[in-house]
């Protein structure tokens, strides 16, 4: 008993408070973004398509006619013109269905509140996953400190990403991205087949997610592709006693059509300057050349997809799996026939552990790139755009993609970096300035002291490198 008793207390006094801070900064972050929208907005433009097509398949309707979900609209009185199509899996609206049951204020507070408490979930797993891939010889020293860093870097990727345009929207962003961090964290900690679930039921949401899975076919981690195989089946298992049976059926059939360069009825053309994906970029060249579109889509994207996992290595570190995150999570982006300012959400795990380890290892001008682009990554530059009186040349009308290329190619440096100093034995450098050991009691010093005995590193070392 007393041998548990010290387990426990071990326990609470190390990573259980961590996580719990983070979580609750994280969602009470989330809540000053979205507080004033709640109170005065009674339905978010997107949230609308979702309720709508909630009501749809409550009724046994077609989700994905639009003409269905406008009259749902119109029948309801709900705000907002047009009508954006519904495009994501029927899991998705079968299973929330049960919000067609609420009001549609009290089912856009609900969904705010299930957006606001997936944020800081998804920076729990995030950090979670950060912390078990910066764990070394300092990795007991790690865990008495309160991550304060950390933190500040989650409130400031909050504004950098633009966290208030996803949840003003009333997006499905910030639940997506729980599930992402969670299969990260999971992966990290290589608990395979739980990574593969929780990476199934982002996929599931929203489809792109599953790249994510395709360093899995390569590392050859086959119980982390037989999870995630097990939980997109269940998904489909789990939302046919919801009637989705034939909501799958047309899913699958309208799927070519939702490809790069179709015009889905009901949304914008694919060459409007607000969609700056790759299949966005072609369409504006190409006009109406839906093959064109098609091929130079494809011919971009397995190039983005095969610099970064030829880069990142066929066995990769922890470290250096984080480190391919950064230009996968930009191919995930830009991949989508349809990508917005408030997709950029997605960086959020890759962008959160470079900033760490620029600030770890004290690279001013890294971490200083790092605050540049993805700052601008999400600027409405459309908006931009109107502000000039005469019509600009099509090239220049990407300017969200060209940063989000920009972040993959420095993405791809801090990859080819780190797999150069492990392969020449190279170590980072050392922070030369303390930075947190006065965060840390008396009991925490001697904590540290110790773990840097054991280690072999002094103790005043182990005092400044611990965060």
């Amino acid at each position: 008993m007393t041998a548990l008793a010290a387990a426990v207390k071990k326990r609470l006094s190390g990573e259980i408070p961590c996580y719990i801070a983070i979580f609750a900064f994280s969602t009470a972050a989330a809540w000053l973004c979205v507080l004033d929208i709640v109170l005065e907005q009674a339905v978010a433009i997107d949230f609308k398509s979702f309720y709508a097509a909630a009501v749809a398949a409550r009724r046994g309707l077609d989700v994905y006619d639009v003409e269905v979900l406008e009259s749902i609209a119109t029948e309801m009185r709900l705000p907002h013109d047009p009508m954006f199509p519904y495009l994501y899996p029927p899991f998705f609206a079968h299973t929330f269905s049960w919000l067609a049951r609420l009001r549609p204020n009290a089912a856009q507070q609900v969904w705010s509140s299930i957006a606001v408490v997936s944020y800081g979930l998804a920076a729990t797993f995030a950090v979670v996953a950060v912390r078990r891939a910066t764990q070394g010889s300092l990795a007991a020293a790690r865990r008495v400190a309160v991550p304060t860093v950390l933190i500040a870097l989650i409130a400031f990727l909050a504004w950098a990403l633009n966290l208030r345009k996803s949840l003003a929207m009333g997006q499905v962003n910030p639940l997506v991205l729980a599930f992402i961090c969670a299969a990260l964290a999971l992966s990290v900690a290589r608990k395979d087949t739980a990574a593969g679930l929780a990476l199934a039921v982002a996929a599931g949401i929203k489809v792109t997610p599953i790249l994510l899975a395709i360093p899995w076919v390569i590392e050859r981690r086959f119980r982390a592709l037989a999870g995630l195989a097990a939980g997109l089946a269940a998904l489909v298992l789990i939302s046919l006693p919801f009637g989705a049976a034939p909501a799958w059926l047309e899913f699958l059939r309208r799927l070519p059509r939702m490809s790069h360069g179709a015009k889905i009825p009901g949304l914008f053309d694919p060459g409007t300057v607000q969609n700056f994906s790759v299949a966005g970029f072609y369409a504006r060249l190409f006009g109406h050349d839906t093959a064109a579109i098609k091929t130079a889509s494809a011919i971009t994207l397995l190039l983005l997809l095969g610099g970064a996992l030829a880069l990142g290595g066929r066995s990769p570190s922890p470290s250096r799996s984080l480190r391919r995150l950064l230009p996968l999570l930009v191919t995930m982006i830009v991949a989508s026939p349809f990508a917005y300012v408030h997709h950029v959400l997605y960086l959020f795990p890759a962008a959160l552990y470079a900033l760490d380890r620029a600030a770890e290892q004290e690279r001013r001008l890294e971490m200083g790139a790092l605050v540049v682009l993805t700052s601008l990554a999400t600027i409405d530059f459309p908006y931009v755009y109107e502000r000039f009186k005469g019509p600009l040349p099509r090239l220049a009308l990407s300017m969200n993609l060209y940063v989000l290329l920009a972040l993959y190619g420095f993405g791809m440096f801090l990859l080819w970096r780190e797999r150069r100093e492990t392969a020449t034995g190279r170590q980072p450098p050392a922070p030369t300035s303390p930075r947190v050991g006065a965060f840390l009691d008396a009991s925490s010093r001697r904590q540290v002291r110790r773990a840097g005995a054991q280690d072999d590193i002094p103790a005043n070392t182990a005092e400044l490198s611990v965060r």
